[in-house]
């Protein structure tokens, strides 16, 4: 075969900042030197041409890439001078493919290339008006990198009017593996939906029905993390999550929280806690005692627990998985940290189920927005018409879900019954729900919450 189009990839760098060999990083089960000869491949590149250090762990094995070693501690110019001289004399185009950027896809390189095809001496990406790489080269420009002053920035810069830019719409093009952060965001990029943050919360709904499939430990590590990040008052960290995998567990839960059958279907029941007790500890260690009379702290905990759930909750839905958030994991707040063990100054503060969906449940919307949105004062006299706007929504919401799904839950759906109507029964004089929690103040003291 006639090799006109040649990849070289540096990767002789020993990934100091990451912490690991660069080339050998595992991108979501494929290694990201792997990833780039499957992207070069499937962009029509005849040959890729790996630069190593000396004494680098082998490569595995790929179809048509060959490698060229270099003496430990050069730069990347020294890598693309090596490549360079490796070239096959056939070679007409070139593309210079860093192993930072292995989430670049095969429409990227194909972009460049065909730019480079119809005249262009040099084709870059562009993402968000910032260039970045891979960079394709005519072969006879590519050589202007042989005199040991070249750099490839020089010969971008050499002449403006040579450099055609490709505006690309992956980010990757201009985002480097150099940090195990850059790393983490990598691996939840390929896990993640095609969907913005954003785009991801306008379409949340509650799934109440689960495939059987499990998730795979490293997937549910990874969510977590990625949810403790969320913002915490005073760095307090006041939440404790606990995943329940256990089918007798489970079954526990399922029944303390009214017997919710997508608790048991789910293949994880997550607890979200409010957590003082490591406080406790810390407040131990320094020969002081816990202030859990404090309805501040109690507050505090409440919240931090409440934004760390919002979080595993989007991050849940943002690789694909559904889930549904559980007020009723309060129903029985003795009983449930019996069956989780929990220490004291600990409390489940709301349950969520987390699996693949198998239903498809109408989406109910939200209440107007100018009933939530108000500038500078509260706008009290909006109240009406948001109200109206609730009650029109949720009949709304009621009479698809009748029609498509045959009702919520096997159940039909009043269509009479507006979103005020509901409030009102749910939490009027006449509240069955308020006085099935008032004893849970009291519940919640004997878990060393206090509300002073």
């Amino acid at each position: 075969m006639t090799v006109r189009t040649v990849a070289i990839v540096p990767a002789a760098g020993k990934g100091e900042r990451m912490g690991a060999d660069k080339a050998l990083l595992d991108l979501a089960g494929t290694s990201a030197i792997a990833r780039i000869v499957a992207t070069c491949r499937a962009a029509g590149v005849d040959e890729v041409v790996v630069v190593r250090r000396d004494g680098a762990a082998a490569l595995p094995a790929m179809a048509a890439t060959r490698v060229v070693v270099v003496p430990p501690g050069g730069e990347m110019a020294d890598s693309l001078r090596a490549a360079n001289s490796a070239l096959p004399a056939t070679t007409e185009r070139v593309v210079v493919f860093p192993v930072d950027h292995a989430l670049v896809e095969a429409e990227t390189v194909l972009a460049l290339l065909a730019t480079v095809e119809r005249g262009a001496a040099i084709a870059l990406p562009l993402f968000r008006g910032r260039p970045g790489h891979p960079i394709a080269l005519r072969r006879d420009v590519f050589a202007e990198i042989s005199p040991a002053s070249a750099l490839l920035r020089d010969l971008v810069k050499r002449d403006p009017a040579r450099v055609r830019v490709v505006p690309s719409a992956n980010p990757w093009v201009h985002a480097d593996l150099d940090h195990p952060e850059d790393l983490r965001a990598a691996v939840c990029a390929l896990h993640g939906e095609p969907w913005s943050t954003v785009a991801q919360m306008f379409r949340h709904r509650s799934h109440r029905a689960y495939l059987a499939d499990p998730i795979p430990p490293p997937q549910l590590e990874r969510l977590v993390d990625a949810a403790r990040h969320a913002s915490t008052s005073s760095f307090i960290q006041a939440y404790a999550i606990v995943c329940v995998q256990d089918a007798a567990v489970k079954a526990q839960c399922a029944r303390l929280c009214g017997g919710q059958e997508h608790i048991v279907q789910a293949p994880v029941f997550v607890a979200v806690c409010a957590d003082l007790h490591k406080i406790a500890a810390a407040c131990g260690r320094h020969g002081t005692s816990l202030q859990a009379q404090s309805f501040e702290l109690f507050l505090q905990a409440t919240i931090d627990a409440a934004l760390v759930g919002q979080n595993l909750q989007l991050a849940a839905e943002a690789e694909g998985l559904g889930a549904c958030m559980i007020g009723a994991a309060r129903n029985h707040p003795l009983e449930i940290a019996q069956a989780l063990a929990l220490p004291p100054h600990v409390f489940v503060a709301f349950g969520m189920t987390i699996g693949r969906p198998a239903d498809d449940p109408v989406p109910r919307g939200r209440m107007p927005l100018d009933g939530v949105l108000h500038f500078d004062r509260y706008d009290t006299t909006r109240t009406d018409r948001v109200l109206d706007g609730a009650d029109a929504g949720m009949r709304e919401w009621a009479r698809r879900t009748n029609a498509t799904r045959g009702g919520y839950l096997g159940r039909p759906v009043d269509e009479r019954k507006g979103w005020s109507d509901r409030m009102a029964r749910m939490w009027g004089a006449d509240s069955s729900y308020a006085a099935a929690r008032a004893v849970l103040a009291d519940e919640l003291r004997r878990l060393g919450f206090g509300f002073a």
